[in-house]
């Protein structure tokens, strides 16, 4: 896992690196599920945030591919290639 260490010794993902190997190699995703989603833009506890719709009664059909695992040998390996020669 691409695990790194802030100063108080916290672990933390390095979220933007996944993303970023995932949109060079879409192999790196090694399960994937449908759902319904948006963005919250009115709420005062999760504005900017995506959320998943998951009741029977949502009226929006339209759905994103959730990345759910990944393959994080294979990130890695991309990330450390965009650093060497």
């Amino acid at each position: 896992m691409l695990l790194c260490y802030a100063k108080d010794r916290q672990k933390f993902i390095l979220c933007d690196a996944l993303a970023v190997a995932l949109a060079l190699d879409e192999r790196v995703a090694t399960a994937t599920e449908e759902e319904i989603c948006s963005v919250e833009t009115s709420g005062s506890f999760t504005r900017g945030q995506m959320v998943i719709r998951r009741h029977p009664m949502s009226t929006d059909s339209t759905t994103v591919s959730l990345v759910t695992a990944l393959d994080f040998e294979r990130c890695l390996q991309l990330i450390k290639d965009a650093f060497t020669d």
